[in-house]
């Protein structure tokens, strides 16, 4: 099993995020610009959620929300339910702090992770009320982590990092959050960024 955190150095508690996101950030604008880099990036490949849903990743999973983004499998025996229990953690501890994000995990086994047995998992650990939990073809979740600066292989679903990804999506503000950082802090840096002002907003967008 390598579910053991690459190491980093001390200040490497949070990390700028998805390669795209790494650019100066642009001065605000006076009215947000439209998300078209952003869609363009993230895709819109058509993943499934806990409930059976077609959830298009950009359109209707990222847009528009600030995210805590994790990446589990149902058959692990102990690093993704300590994942799972510190991610509702650290959201309750950002919604004390002003913020509600989403919780977002992807499973990294989709031919056994399908979504009746992702919602009986994401059961065991509590109700969140805005929390997703995605299946899907094996070439989607692949290009979806890619996408969010991450290696998966189905056939290895125990080769994936224990790094949780959080971010503001329409403020470009993303962060690495390592899952020894106390839920407090992380909850406290993940409102923070869902504090930040946004600079896109679909509705710039025409047509």
């Amino acid at each position: 099993m390598s579910h053991t955190p690459p190491a980093l150095p001390r200040r490497g508690l949070l990390l700028a995020a998805p390669a795209l996101l790494l650019r100066p950030a642009t001065p605000m604008a006076t009215t947000p610009e439209c998300d078209g880099r952003e869609r363009d990036y993230f895709g819109n490949r058509v993943l499934v959620d806990q409930d059976g849903r077609d959830r298009r990743f950009y359109d209707d999973v990222l847009r528009g929300h600030s995210v805590l983004i994790g990446w589990i499998f149902t058959s692990c025996p102990d690093a993704c339910p300590l994942l799972a229990a510190r991610s509702l953690a650290i959201a309750e501890a950002a919604q004390e702090a002003g913020a509600r994000p989403r919780i977002l995990h992807l499973t990294t086994d989709p031919r056994r992770d399908q979504p009746a047995r992702l919602k009986a998992w994401a059961a065991r650990f509590g109700d969140y009320p805005d929390w997703v939990l995605l299946t899907g073809a094996p070439a989607d979740l692949r290009h979806v982590a890619q996408r969010l600066g991450q290696a998966v292989d189905e056939d290895r679903p125990d080769r994936h990092t224990t790094l949780m990804l959080a971010g503001h999506v329409a403020a470009r503000r993303w962060a690495k959050l390592r899952p020894d950082l106390p839920p407090a802090a992380a909850g406290l840096q993940l409102a923070e960024l869902a504090a930040a002002a946004p600079l896109v907003d679909a509705r710039a967008c025409s047509g």
